[in-house]
């Protein structure tokens, strides 16, 4: 149930304090996650216990509400607890850790779901049996704590620990040793307020709230980070009164939706209170939370295993812009090169006026009218003096001409380079990493690999069904370009891509759509794109018929003809993803 402020003049200094707070992942916010768990899995019975990774368990329960799934992990990033809907793979062999769990935990019961002191400790109160196969009281207690976090197994009558997911001895931690048989202690008491249960008068024996600056709620109350503590403060210097700062806990413990912030379609954070940046809504903490770890997750897992990619494409970006700016000095250099030309016609037109041994020669320029002064070699004959001049003109010709065709191939690898730096950002699954692995090695820029004789998995370009029903295909990297344009789409499809920009192949799959789908595609072309950023960014598009893959072309290079352009503002699509 809803709180209401205990008085209505703080209506309005109450919403500024709570406008735009970006939730960090602290106690207020595992707060709306017991709530939850309280709500439905509460005397459920747990019927399966899976271990998916070394530092994370899954209960499958049944209760009341049917089959459910709750999340345990002590990963030191993403500790957390909450429902879950992901299916996961485990392991053929089963952890010992696991093996304990399932002993004394399946066909057990939750009793109890508590948060301790507001702050990252949950327990679950469950009714297990022993090892005589007695029922006992068992405390299932997930310790988020960054690098500390731990899920532990003890007795809750004897308190001695049955076992833990991460063995800590005396010799890394003095206070407290996580061992099967030691005795059980909870992590020391942080000797700030709950959040949750604190009195007006509990405050007023620590602070008259005369200390009140950006950290004050992280100094004064458990479980809440720096972040979430400067966020109510922000933009209200003045010393609050008491109920404001109880309703602006109350807000945030009672919220009913959660919210995930976006920046560039990256998911940022994740929030109980609407921001006003671009965000996606949800009823259910444990969704909203289990959506933006497994993005971000995913993301970090991808930059990690990609760094080596990122450091041999940027350096071959910097190798190459720096070509093409010598080339560029090699273009302006020879600009004079007709000046030469025309000083060696005008030696040439004199030849008979001139001596051997001769050092300069005031001659006319009859393409001037103007007279002027030569340079001349007296060691040289006449004839000679005019062919320097004309080799220096042809010299400068020839660089002119090799260094505009190279170029031309210089700022094609750089489009190349840049497109495979976009096709990372594009990465969904480590399929695709091993597609641009193996593009690269084509490319020369990556040695070549053996690997395993084992069947390989074919990354899928993204699909999307258009408000007219009508599915358009977008590659995320060259190889899905190249498959989407050169064997996938039919002559007759639509072929989208933006101009002059490197980007994503789009193709809309058959003849018969609007003005809509053809927007639509536009904007997915131009989203997955360099210029996603931009404004009117122009897209080409045109018949499948109409686009040539040059031989020896580079992936994902194509060259087309008799199209049209529209101009889009990129933003992400609000179509539906298809599998």
């Amino acid at each position: 149930m809803k709180h209401t402020a205990p008085a209505h003049e703080h209506k309005e200094e109450t919403q500024g304090i709570l406008r735009e707070i970006a939730m960090a992942l602290d106690g207020i916010f595992f707060s709306s996650i017991v709530q939850e768990l309280q709500e439905t899995v509460l005397g459920a019975k747990i019927n399966k216990v899976t271990q998916p990774e070394s530092d994370m368990i899954i209960l499958h329960l049944r209760g009341q509400q049917g089959n459910q799934k709750v999340l345990l992990t002590a990963n030191s990033t993403y500790a957390r607890i909450h429902l879950t809907e992901q299916p996961r793979e485990n392991p053929l062999q089963a952890p010992l850790f696991l093996m304990v769990l399932r002993k004394h935990l399946v066909g057990s019961r939750i009793l109890g779901i508590q948060q301790i002191q507001g702050d990252r400790l949950v327990n679950l109160h469950l009714l297990g049996v022993d090892d005589f196969g007695e029922d006992q009281p068992f405390v299932l207690s997930v310790e988020m704590m960054g690098k500390h976090s731990n899920i532990i197994l003890y007795r809750e009558t004897e308190g001695t620990i049955v076992d833990c997911i991460k063995h800590v001895s005396s010799l890394r931690n003095t206070y407290r040793t996580l061992l099967p048989g030691k005795e059980y202690i909870a992590p020391p008491a942080s000797g700030k307020l709950n959040p949750l249960t604190y009195s007006d008068e509990e405050l007023l024996e620590r602070t008259d709230v005369s200390d009140w600056d950006p950290d004050f709620f992280a100094r004064h109350f458990t479980g809440i980070s720096k972040k979430t503590a400067h966020a109510l403060y922000e933009g209200h210097p003045a010393k609050p009164s008491l109920s404001l700062i109880r309703k602006s806990l109350q807000e945030l413990t009672t919220s009913t939706a959660f919210y995930i912030t976006k920046k560039d379609g990256e998911y940022l954070d994740v929030s109980a209170l609407p921001p006003t940046e671009d965000h996606e809504v949800y009823t259910s903490p444990s969704l909203a939370l289990e959506t933006y770890v497994r993005e971000k997750d995913l993301r970090d897992r991808i930059r990690a295993k990609t760094s080596d990619l990122q450091k041999i494409l940027q350096n071959n970006l910097q190798r190459v812009r720096k070509k093409i700016e010598l080339l560029d000095k090699s273009i302006v250099d020879s600009q004079d090169k007709d000046e030469y030309r025309i000083l060696g016609e005008i030696l040439s037109a004199n030849v008979y006026a001139l001596t051997p041994g001769q050092e300069k020669a005031e001659l006319l320029n009859y393409y001037t009218g103007e007279m002027v002064t030569l340079s001349l070699d007296k060691s040289k004959s006449i004839s000679q003096n005019i062919d320097s001049y004309y080799n220096r003109y042809n010299k400068k010709k020839r660089a002119e001409i090799m260094a505009r065709g190279q170029k031309i191939l210089a700022q094609e690898e750089e489009d190349y380079l840049v497109s495979i730096l976009l096709s990372l950002d594009n990465l969904e699954n480590e399929t695709e990493i091993q597609d641009i692995r193996q593009e690269l090695m084509v490319a020369g820029y990556l040695r070549f690999k053996k690997t395993a004789s084992k069947k390989e998995k074919v990354s899928k370009p993204l699909h999307f069904k258009s408000s007219e029903g009508i599915d358009i295909y977008v590659g995320k990297n060259n190889t899905q370009n190249d498959y989407l344009t050169t064997k996938f789409a039919h002559r007759t499809d639509t072929w989208l891509h933006t101009k002059n920009i490197p980007g994503s192949h789009v193709i809309i799959r058959g003849e018969k759509f609007g003005e809509d789908t053809l927007l639509e595609a536009a904007n997915l072309a131009a989203y997955y794109s360099k210029a996603s950023a931009s404004t009117k960014v122009p897209v080409d598009y045109t018949t499948v018929k109409n686009v040539k893959k040059p031989s020896g072309a580079k992936p994902g290079m194509v060259i087309y003809s008799t199209n049209k352009t529209l101009y889009v503002d990129p933003a992400p699509s609000r179509l539906e993803r298809q599998e």
